[in-house]
């Protein structure tokens, strides 16, 4: 069986900006960049998260075939990229590492594992994180794959994006069938620079000077393990203090972490194969492959440089964010994009890639520099609930300071947040009567407010942020910004009330229940809005 190598097959799916789709090896990813019409655009996989494994794959192959050294260089290949020659020859030295067939060591794939130990093989479609179970069938929450029509094989370049995937999202699967190294689940976030393939991955990548990124050993003897877990035997973890912490491994590990004990079983296709994933022909299908418990258990330390932390207090480890279904909107733009307020008891910290991009900005203060991808599944244990993605502005500060924009932005969330719930204490009022504040929010009435309410104020949200950042500093533009906006937010609020309240009419003998609530919140809302905004309110003068 041939080795098809990641690094010199024509294997990756991309679209060029004038929308033709080919297969290229990653060194091609530079190609046509003088030409805006045939540059290449993005990863174009038919499945969302083959395209998120496949874009951190290629943010891992830079950063450790070719980092810059320093922020002069991070800065000068972002618009004058290598040509396809320089970036072919950087990842020359790697490609021993990622024969994905063939003789191991094989690309995240266990070097030891043999079939005795694995005993049974499993059907490939069990290396998708989404294929349905029995549950699915009863629940009908299939995602990407349809009960009825598991794939019974893939070809070498989806086989590859699934193992990435599974490598990097694994979720718990039973007994010492370990998590990723970000938990089960966890949610990435990558700058992504529109239209231009290159530019997005070289955003996320981090220079090696002012960070804590590493360069990779120039000692061979220093990559398996340490760099490329697929180089040694697996650090098998069915016994205490056998866990994986950050102290003493490479950095670099963080982008090639491999959890699970997994070997791909190759075969030949057959004429009439097409890949039931992206359709394309191969000669080689992967139907099977072994599997086995107790792979590398990945501890503490770790802060994965393509993933939002929470703190967790002092003395704690921080813990990575994980896709959410109900991470709606802007209210999670801040934490993602410029991470929490100094006060807050468990700040978000943004990923280590998309800080250091909105850090360097050299535009003008207000002006989009690109924007943040998060996506991620969220997991329920080992059953997959959903796909999540979305994306989030980019906006330069100029020579602003962060601490005063978070200062000055904030409140505006904190005010929308003020308002979204008081709509939703106010419904439940209006609907169920006064003392029913703790009725379930799930109910077919209310399942939707939150989404609703961000949803609709969101493109206002977005509209003011340019200007916040450059009145930064400007008392009387900030004391205009507020007022327009609490006019925004409590509209909204009254505007999704009498939808959902009054939805159908008005029932009888509810008119007092409903306008009493409505009134409530109208008058709670426009004070504590107020209040969270810093806009002063005018008392009327008692005669």
């Amino acid at each position: 069986m041939q080795s098809f190598n990641l690094l010199t097959e024509s294997w990756l799916p991309v679209r060029r900006a004038d929308g033709k789709r080919l297969s290229i090896p990653p060194w091609r990813i530079v190609e046509n960049a003088a030409s805006p019409e045939r540059t290449l655009a993005d990863i174009d996989s038919p499945r969302p998260d083959f395209k998120g494994a496949l874009l951190e794959l290629l943010v891992g192959l830079v950063q450790t075939a070719c980092p810059p050294e320093d922020l002069r260089q991070w800065r000068q290949r972002f618009d004058a990229p290598p040509s396809p020659e320089e970036l072919r020859t950087a990842f020359d030295r790697l490609i021993p590492h990622f024969n994905l067939f063939g003789e191991r060591p094989r690309f995240l794939q266990d070097l030891t594992l043999s079939e005795k130990e694995a005993k049974d093989a499993w059907p490939i479609a069990a290396l998708l994180l989404d294929t349905p179970g029995e549950n699915a069938a009863r629940f009908n929450s299939d995602i990407f794959i349809k009960r009825d029509a598991p794939p019974d094989a893939l070809c070498p370049a989806c086989a590859a994006a699934a193992l990435y995937a599974m490598q990097a999202y694994a979720p718990s699967g039973g007994a010492g069938h370990r998590t990723s190294m970000r938990g089960g689940g966890p949610l990435t976030t990558l700058v992504v620079i529109e239209e231009d393939l290159w530019k997005t991955v070289w955003a996320n990548v981090l220079p090696l000077q002012r960070t804590d990124a590493e360069p990779l050993p120039e000692n061979p003897a220093a990559l398996p393990g340490k760099v490329f877990p697929w180089l040694a035997p697996t650090r098998e973890s069915n016994a205490e203090g056998s866990e994986i912490h950050r102290e003493g491994m490479h950095f670099l590990h963080h982008y090639w972490a491999m959890p699970r004990r997994i070997v791909l079983l190759p075969e030949p296709a057959g004429d009439s194969f097409a890949c039931p994933i992206c359709g394309l022909a191969a000669d080689v299908a992967v139907r099977q492959y072994r599997a086995k418990n107790y792979g590398n258990n990945y501890g503490t330390g770790w802060r994965h440089p393509l993933t939002p932390y929470r703190g967790q207090g002092p003395g704690k480890d921080a813990l990575p964010l994980k896709g959410e279904s109900d991470r709606t909107g802007y209210s999670h733009w801040l934490g993602l994009v410029h991470g929490g307020l100094p006060d807050e008891k468990f700040p978000v910290r943004p990923a280590a890639g998309a800080r250091h991009f909105r850090a360097q900005s050299e535009r003008l203060p207000g002006e989009p520099i690109g924007r943040l991808r998060a996506y991620g599944y969220d997991m329920d244990k080992m059953k997959p609930r959903n796909w999540c993605e979305g994306e989030y502005p980019v906006y330069s500060l100029g020579d602003g300071d962060e601490a005063a924009f978070l200062q000055a932005v904030a409140p505006l969330l904190q005010a929308a947040d003020q308002a979204r719930r008081n709509l939703k204490t106010a419904l439940k009022e209006a609907l169920f009567g006064k003392g029913a504040r703790d009725v379930a929010s799930d109910g077919a009435l209310l399942a939707n407010i939150d989404a609703r309410f961000w949803d609709e104020t969101q493109s206002a949200f977005y509209a003011r942020l340019p200007e916040s950042i450059r009145n930064m500093g400007n008392a009387e533009a900030r004391h205009a910004q507020a007022l327009a906006w609490r006019g925004i937010i409590l509209s909204k609020a009254v505007e999704l009330f009498v939808q959902t309240a009054l939805d159908g009419g008005m029932p009888p003998g509810k008119e007092e229940q409903l306008y009493g609530a409505l009134n409530r919140m109208t008058a709670f809302n426009f004070t504590k809005c107020s209040e969270l905004l810093g806009i002063p309110i005018q008392k009327e003068a008692k005669n």
